[in-house]
């Protein structure tokens, strides 16, 4: 698949392609306008590739449905296009666009309410090398320091497309609830254009929605569909116990470890929808595996079977392969991984070996044809000669009455390693409250923390993945 292929499968849906809370729609008809429109635009400028270079734009993501006529016209004229948010992320939108410089950053006063593009600034777009062929720089929402720019080849996006909907399979029937901005792998590659390719409907979330006002779009658009992180997904389980809920089909969590209680809830919640588990990051485009039916007995760990473009090893310390069912370290490769790090030759070479191998630094092991994935290996805290995961014991801090989440963490310390938690728990339990409860309940010392925080809520990124803090 490629560029043309997909714009021209779209030319055979009809019927909506977006979705208002208005109530109004936007036709798959109207959507190839505006990409036609856009494209032409652009090349007016003199934008477009030649001679192996490309010039790079940057676009909002604040610009919600009508982001994507233009991305999907930038990558028609192989234009690079760089996603910011700096509605949510205004620091690192302000670094981005420092770091890669484009000569347009496409916003809100450039594009009409039908996505065409207008007033643009006139400009001499400068062609790069170094970005030929590459259709996307996504900046990773960063659980510590500053993001990198993941640069994603036309290859690794059509590529990684292509797995996808051979299971991830939809109709004209579906409504896809978009939840995550369009500056993440996970809400591009792995939603909104699977549901493009099967010609669904997409409500994109607007950027001011609570999960309250998340749960009454889900009723009243009648949603089928929708991908999100286990976190965000337990968030609307609150408020989806009260409404009717009963169109949504399924549910497709990622972007973080799931958590027993966490499957719990949104099982509860969403009892018509299959709950899927999947796993990537934005450097494999993203997708690398999928269970799209978690059974009540399988594992929080399964992550199904890896896509069929995708090959993987789990190996150890020694980077040997692991016998099936050990714990190693999780390597991938395929059409899907990324090309490198925008300007970073030494982040790149030590993500990626010679060979195109891809270091995940995620925990794994593999057996009987499936991945079961256990949190980062960097997350991994050594106390005392004792390794301890942070998710193990997030685990045991949300199974106790009134604690609501939990975030763990390793700092060095003079006196060596200590672990911190930080918790959201019930308005009457305070701190002392919360270790009395750890104690009683927690037989296992070695799951003790030494550090307890409450805390009003947890540090999330802008997809709602819990944000750790750095060492």
């Amino acid at each position: 698949m490629d560029t043309e292929q997909f714009l021209d499968r779209l030319t055979r849906h009809s019927g909506p392609c977006f979705l208002h809370p208005s109530g109004d729609k936007v036709t798959y008809e109207s959507l190839l306008q505006a990409v036609t429109w856009n494209a032409d635009r652009l090349r007016e400028m003199g934008y477009g590739s030649r001679g192996g270079k490309q010039q790079v734009v940057a676009c909002q993501a604040s610009l919600g449905w009508r982001a994507v006529p233009v991305l999907l016209a930038a990558m028609h004229c192989r234009v690079t296009v760089v996603p910011v948010d700096s509605f949510r992320s205004p620091t690192l939108t302000r670094n981005v666009l420092e770091e890669i410089g484009p000569e347009l950053v496409i916003e809100q006063s450039h594009v009409d309410q039908a996505g065409r593009l207008q007033a643009l600034p006139t400009m001499f777009p400068k062609r790069r090398s170094a970005l030929n062929d590459i259709a996307l720089i996504l900046y990773t929402s960063g659980t510590s320091g500053f993001p990198k720019g993941v640069m994603l080849t036309y290859r690794n996006i059509w590529s990684n497309l292509e797995d996808i909907v051979r299971y991830f399979t939809l109709d004209a029937r579906d409504r896809l609830l978009l939840l995550r901005p369009l500056i993440h792998a996970s809400a591009i590659t792995g939603e909104l254009l699977p549901a493009l390719y099967y010609g669904a409907a997409i409500v994109v979330k607007p950027d001011e929605l609570t999960p309250l006002g998340a749960v009454r779009e889900l009723v009243e658009q009648r949603i089928t569909v929708c991908g999100l992180t286990p976190t965000v997904a337990a968030g609307l389980a609150h408020f989806a116990t009260r409404c009717d809920v009963s169109t949504v089909r399924q549910l497709v969590l990622s972007g973080e470890p799931l958590r027993q209680l966490q499957k719990e809830k949104i099982r509860k919640a969403f009892p018509s929808a299959q709950i899927g588990n999947a796993y990537g990051l934005t450097e494999a485009s993203p997708r690398i595996s999928c269970k799209l039916q978690l059974a009540d007995d399988d594992p929080i760990e399964c992550v199904g079977s890896p896509l069929a473009q995708v090959d993987i090893q789990v190996v150890d310390e020694q980077g040997q392969p692991t016998a099936p069912g050990t714990r190693g370290m999780l390597t991938v490769t395929g059409p899907n991984v990324m090309a490198g790090y925008y300007g970073d030759e030494e982040a790149t070479a030590r993500k990626l070996d010679t060979d195109g191998w891809l270091a995940t630094g995620d925990s794994a092991s593999w057996e009987h044809g499936e991945l079961f994935v256990y949190g980062r290996t960097d997350d991994l805290i050594i106390r005392g000669g004792v390794n301890v995961h942070p998710t193990e014991l997030e685990a045991a801090l949300v199974a106790m009455a009134g604690i609501h989440d939990a975030l763990v963490f390793g700092r060095n310390e003079a006196s060596g390693v200590k672990i911190h938690a930080w918790v959201t728990a019930d308005p009457e339990l305070d701190q002392h409250e919360v270790v009395r409860r750890i104690v009683q309940s927690q037989q296992d010392m070695r799951l003790w923390p030494d550090v307890i925080e409450v805390k009003a809520e947890l540090p999330k990124t802008a997809s709602g993945k819990i944000m750790r803090p750095k060492r």
